[in-house]
């Protein structure tokens, strides 16, 4: 159900000129996307999933090159999982390598353990708008469990 249109500006940057060019390049390569991503790019990559499901099939998938078409922060935990393996980040359509969310890196161990610790800072939301935004992250989490993740 699409309630409004939401983006990540990470995933609506990649470049399908760029990354065909890519697949040229590398033949061999499975380009892998987060469902964040263009329907463009969806539709050209050979396995699309969670943050989770991306770096399992790199290990587990017998490809030796994958192009990368999510939040780059992912690249150091598949080389470090599969250090035989390529990983070549999506290029962005623009000319910086701006694969990264600065709106992620805000959050800090610091901050978290503040936030932990101290109780703040609080979110105050009416009960019923909290009970039906926890279905969608209970749904997730049951998912998750159930799938062994």
């Amino acid at each position: 159900m699409l309630l409004w249109d939401g983006a990540c500006m990470v995933h609506e940057i990649f470049s399908l000129e760029k990354i065909t060019k890519l697949k040229t390049r590398y033949p061999a390569a499975k380009l892998i996307a987060h469902p964040e991503c263009e329907e463009v790019i969806l539709q050209m990559a050979d396995m699309i999933g969670s943050t989770t499901e991306l770096l399992k099939f790199t290990e587990q998938n017998l490809a030796e090159e994958f192009i990368v078409a999510t939040e780059a922060g992912i690249l150091h935990q598949m080389i470090k999982n599969s250090p035989q393996k390529k990983f070549i980040p999506a290029p962005p359509n623009n000319n910086c390598a701006c694969n990264e969310c600065p709106h992620m890196k805000r959050n800090t161990l610091e901050k978290i353990y503040t936030c932990m610790k101290y109780e703040i800072p609080a979110i105050e939301m009416d009960e019923t708008l909290r009970l039906a935004a926890k279905k969608p992250i209970d749904k997730m989490l049951e998912i998750s469990i159930s799938a062994g993740l």
